[in-house]
């Protein structure tokens, strides 16, 4: 299907590879984007990037190396909050992993707002600009469970970032953590570059 999010294609990758035996093959689909072939899951997929700072990232993967920036790069870097400090690099300096709280509540109000009628729904929020360190996630994983509270919640909770996925498993308030590096690596290279699990 053409004009397919491709968070939500690279959310059902991840997946899929990762916690195959708890999803099986996922099936693209609307409120929630992605969906168990039973039925019995759904999953909701969102960038938190913004969209400001993924039009920085394309104008900045087409700039010619070592020019000055354009007007548009400047104004992008503004909109977004990041500094401009030389003629050669942009330093964009991550935030910290509290930005993933927000996008977290407006999902769940969404949620319980009129989705497909599943056995329970999951959340993956992906992200290039936010860290996910160690002392992060503990704090991380308390707020997602205090803030988890409405008639419909979420069961896990994937957060993707900075070559790490983080599964917040909500119901029994505990998290692990996986690399992506590899995965994403693969996922670029396409097909051939694909082995079976």
């Amino acid at each position: 299907m053409s004009g397919r999010n491709p968070y939500e294609v690279y959310a059902k990758y991840i997946l899929e590879a990762l916690y195959g035996k708890r999803y099986g093959t996922l099936l693209l689909r609307d409120k929630p984007d992605l969906q168990t072939a039973d039925g019995e899951s759904g999953i909701e997929v969102m960038s938190v990037n913004g969209e400001a700072f993924e039009r920085l990232m394309t104008e900045m993967e087409t700039h010619e190396p070592y020019q000055a920036p354009t007007d548009r790069i400047l104004k992008l870097c503004a909109e977004c909050g990041i500094e401009y400090h030389d003629w050669q690099t942009y330093v964009i300096k991550p935030l910290p992993s509290t930005g993933f709280i927000e996008p977290f509540k407006r999902k769940l109000k969404k949620l319980n707002m009129g989705y497909a009628f599943l056995g329970h729904y999951d959340l993956f929020l992906y992200s290039d600009r936010h860290t996910l360190s160690d002392f992060e996630l503990e704090p991380l994983l308390e707020t997602l469970c205090e803030e988890n509270r409405a008639p419909i919640s979420y069961h896990y909770v994937y957060i993707e970032a900075a070559g790490r996925l983080v599964c917040f498993d909500l119901a029994h308030r505990r998290y692990e953590v996986r690399s992506t590096k590899g995965l994403r690596r693969r996922l670029l290279e396409g097909p051939a570059g694909d082995a079976a699990d």
